[in-house]
């Protein structure tokens, strides 16, 4: 059996295992019988066996996937899972089919593990051990402080190390011994500590099973760029250049192979390119990196000499389209099928255009106007940049290559340009971009054609090369074969590969076929989808990556957002949480006597009722992101802070006052605690509208805020409502002092 077939094998009875150890982690038995090992009493006392079993399983599950690739971790993981699994089952009930398989994946890894050579990624495995080792503790020390403080909230009072075994066992996803949750809080708390432990463990063992990441190594262009010189004869050589691509050179330096890995396919430019004898050396050597990498190894565009290679080495290939070729030598644009041709030749030669070779180096101005011809290009046929058979606009990319323009003879201005490839050792002239102004005359593309064919066939060139056509003339049998006529066929609105050959065919070329090699046919859907994104251009950005610029252009946004609504959301799952909550962070009359000033921060941050305050909600999303986007995050999270302080001090010390005049209802206020982010939103609304340049709606806007503050005072006479309106003030007062001395020291720089 082959090695990809042994993997298979030990890949789907590993996931059997899995599934069925969390299938029996979940039954009612969970007590350990003492098996032929002698050892069952022990892991029943230590761990239990719906632990043993639970961890087993999904343990085998995540790594399944890694042991498709042939990862060495993930034979590791597995065979340690495997032999757990094996101690957890029963043996004198029902459970000695679990058994039996346990034993099963045991033997069946030890035999395969010369099948499983490929590396997992270093950085990735160490953060993977970090990840379980950091991230346990952490999920361990939540458990025990939580348990510790948390004690009203189950059956009975624990100590600090009553705490600490049941946050272990709550670690091991097992029952927390004697401490059982009395609230749902409680249940809740039980349960995330779980959960935490649980995508702890996942999360470390996808980490330490992680594919390699690709890291582009370029330092031996040299030694690439000679051997191009010496053995290239390949339409796509002159690519293998772009710095998409990485190189991996043959031992004796005498060849190479360039590639671009995408997700984990390795998709190389064509065939090897250098001495017949060093490409077969580098082929086999390119199948063994991607084999250790847990690679999938393609090769696009592969020449009728290269598939004779592939096919000698053990690789498959697969018709993938046809290549074009005009015959410059023997072409003529008097012959009678090119009638259409020449009137359109003759239009242009009206227009006064004419073809011109740019001089080395391209000046600015005149890269300038092969820029606006590029982008008058790309927006008018809706077309974009692509790579790696194919180069882009690039003003480096350019000044290395002959550019051959389009251009007026009185004026200068270019309508067209096409830049000319090396041909290395080819017989065949090669261009690549090939681009023309929307408003350009009809004709002037088939101008600059016939005129690249004139310069290949003055420099003794035997053709010159169009390019693929996709899809043309499948024939095959295969699947694979059928699947891609049907592609052809059907996909022509889509793709437009019938309007391409079409387009190329009437030049009358001659056809190349060219191959995609590969290993097995079953990654045929995966190396499609690969070699598609290969000629993408990375995004500027991606979601993630967008995601990641909002949290460091929001930092304090989402912060302070977030802990509110997380203590929003703990209180309405549990609203007998909200009391202790409030008891512990909230701030009244007697902590700030007591200078308990810490509670001052901490009061802002829960509500003084249990549930979602949307009011509030939509004040923080709202009012948060503006205020850091419009005077930055220092200046945001000291308002929100001092703002409130400003308001709640006073009111405080007002109250206090009152109740000692004999005032009823500050008596009964004095007893409680303050809390809620609203007076500090006000306060950075405040701020922002004062900070607004333009001094109409500056004024609308602070006017807005205070009618609708004083208004709200008016109509409900509620306390938080005087500090709304007080932080409000506070801010507006302190903005518009720093306003003034801004504009008077700013003639003093």
């Amino acid at each position: 059996m082959t090695d990809r077939g042994v993997r298979r094998l030990v890949a789907a009875a590993a996931l059997l295992l899995g599934v069925t150890d969390l299938v029996l982690a979940a039954g009612h038995r969970t007590r350990l019988q003492a098996g032929f090992l002698g050892a069952g009493w022990v892991l029943d006392a230590v761990f239990g066996a719906r632990y043993v079993l639970l961890i087993a399983g999904i343990a085998l599950i995540v790594v399944a996937r890694s042991l498709l690739h042939g990862k060495r971790n993930a034979w590791w993981i597995a065979l340690a899972a495997a032999i757990v699994s094996t101690m957890g089952h029963h043996v004198k009930e029902a459970d000695a089919a679990g058994l039996a398989l346990s034993v099963a994946v045991v033997v069946g890894v030890v035999a395969a593990r010369r099948r499983f050579p490929a590396r997992s990624d270093p950085a990735l495995a160490r953060r993977g051990v970090q990840v379980l080792g950091i991230g346990l503790l952490a999920v361990f020390a939540y458990g025990t402080i939580g348990l510790y403080l948390l004690d009203r909230n189950f059956q009975t009072s624990t100590t600090f190390g009553e705490s600490i075994e049941g946050a272990l066992r709550l670690l091991a996803l097992l029952p927390a011994s004697a401490i059982e949750p009395v609230t749902r809080h409680g249940r809740w708390f039980v349960d995330s500590v779980r959960f935490a432990a649980l995508a702890v463990v996942l999360v470390g063992l996808a980490r330490i099973v992680a594919t390699v990441v690709f890291r582009r190594d370029r330092r031996d262009s040299t030694t690439v760029v000679d051997i191009l010189q010496r053995w290239a004869t390949t339409s796509l050589a002159h690519f293998e250049l772009l710095d998409d691509k990485s190189w991996l050179i043959a031992e004796d330096r005498q060849a190479f192979i360039g590639y671009k890995v995408i997700g984990t396919t390795a998709v190389a430019l064509g065939e090897p390119i250098g001495a017949f004898d060093s490409c077969r050396q580098v082929l086999q050597e390119f199948a063994r990196l991607c084999e250790l990498n847990g690679w999938t190894p393609a090769l696009h565009q592969v020449t009728p000499t290269g598939e004779q290679l592939l096919t000698t080495t053990g690789f498959k290939t697969l018709k993938i389209g046809e290549e074009a070729i005009i015959e410059v030598q023997a072409w003529s644009v008097d012959a009678k099928e090119y009638k259409s041709l020449r009137s359109a030749l003759r239009r242009v030669e009206r227009a006064g255009l004419e073809l011109f070779e740019l001089p080395r180096p391209i000046d600015d101005a005149t890269m300038d106007q092969l820029r606006d011809v590029s982008d008058s290009w790309m927006s008018g046929g809706g077309q974009r940049e692509r790579t790696f058979t194919v180069g882009k606009f690039d003003p480096d990319y350019l000044q290395s290559t002959t550019v051959l323009v389009v251009r007026h003879r009185e004026t200068g201005e270019i309508v067209a340009f096409a830049n000319v490839l090396p041909s290395y050792q080819s017989g065949e002239g090669n261009f690549d971009l090939m681009r023309r102004r929307d408003d350009a005359p009809n004709g002037v593309m088939e101008f600059l054609f016939v005129g690249l064919i004139d310069r290949f066939r003055a420099e003794g060139r035997e053709g010159m090369n169009l390019g693929l056509a996709p899809l043309a003339n499948i024939t095959g049998d295969s699947l694979a074969d059928r699947a891609l006529r049907v592609l052809y066929e059907r996909g022509d609105k889509a793709f437009h590969y019938q309007g391409l050959r079409t387009f190329k065919d009437k030049w009358h070329p001659r056809w190349e076929d060219r191959y995609l090699g590969y290993r097995n046919d079953a990654d045929l859907p995966k190396i499609a989808t690969a070699v598609i994104r290969a000629g993408e251009l990375p995004k500027p950005r991606s979601a993630w990556g967008r995601v990641r610029s909002i949290a460091r252009a929001f930092p304090v946004s989402l912060a302070v957002s977030g802990l509110i609504i997380w203590l929003m959301a703990v209180s309405a799952i549990d609203r007998e949480s909200h009391a202790s909550i409030l008891r512990h962070f909230g701030l009244g009359w007697h902590d700030l006597a007591r200078l308990q000033l810490w509670r001052l921060p901490s009061s802002q941050l829960i509500e003084d009722r249990p549930g979602f305050v949307w009011s509030n909600v939509a004040l923080c999303l709202i009012v948060l992101p503006i205020a850091e986007w419009t005077v930055k995050s220092r200046r945001t999270i000291a308002t929100f802070f001092l703002g409130d302080w400003i308001s709640t001090v006073p009111v405080l010390i007002a109250v206090r006052l009152a109740s000692a005049s004999g005032n009823s209802s500050a008596i009964e206020t004095i007893r409680g605690r303050d809390s809620g982010p609203s007076s500090g939103a006000w306060a950075l609304a405040a701020t922002v509208a004062m900070s607004l340049e333009h001094r109409i709606a500056r004024r609308v806007a602070v006017g807005t805020i205070f009618v609708f503050l004083l208004g709200a005072l008016l109509l409900h006479h509620r306390l938080f409502d005087i500090q709304h309106v007080v932080s409000a003030t506070a801010a507006a007062a302190f903005t518009l002092v720093l306003g003034r001395r801004a504009k008077r020291d700013r003639p003093a720089r």
